[in-house]
């Protein structure tokens, strides 16, 4: 069973190949990976991680498109890290910027965890945040996330090593 959303107008599948051009131009956008630990050096960083996905395959990475009703890309959500002691994931998102502010990333946040947790038996999902990303973290606590702690210096943003907070969800 795939993860469903709620809102009108906006659906997950699997995220496709056909969708890096998509995904790559909004996330080029000016302040979309501000936030984050992305390294865009080119469209060719997102093909490794859409073919690692297998939605279908409980111990592999799982992305999922955020589409409109014409299959427009608007956002991503998933696991892009599984893990097997104990069971779980680490969830990430991201919108094209024209689309923020509207709950989406919380929707598709809250409804990704929900399948983690219930269709593939994940004991746990985790997300981490950048210090400075208040809108990320405000996602992760109006979906039921506890901030568990601070990890410094956790990964590199443009160069400079950074702290982000660990959130985490339990079944």
């Amino acid at each position: 069973m795939m993860p469903t959303l709620a809102r009108v107008g906006l659906h997950l599948r699997p995220l496709v190949m056909a969708d890096a051009p998509a995904w790559f131009a909004y996330l080029s956008l000016p302040g979309a990976v501000e936030h984050t630990s992305w390294s865009l050096d080119g469209i060719e960083v997102l093909y490794p991680q859409i073919a690692a996905s297998h939605p279908f395959r409980g111990d592999a990475p799982v992305l999922f498109a955020i589409v409109d009703d014409l299959d427009e890309l608007v956002g991503t959500v998933g696991f892009h890290t599984v893990f097997d002691d104990p069971r779980g994931g680490e969830i990430a998102y991201n919108l094209h910027p024209a689309h923020w502010g509207r709950g989406i990333a919380s929707e598709a946040c809250a409804a990704v965890t929900q399948w983690g947790l219930h269709e593939r038996g994940y004991a746990r999902v985790d997300a981490y945040a950048l210090d400075s990303n208040s809108a990320s973290q405000r996602v992760l606590d109006k979906c039921g996330f506890r901030r568990v702690r601070l990890e410094t210096g956790l990964r590199s943003v443009r160069g400079a090593p950074r702290d982000f907070w660990l959130y985490r969800r339990e079944a």
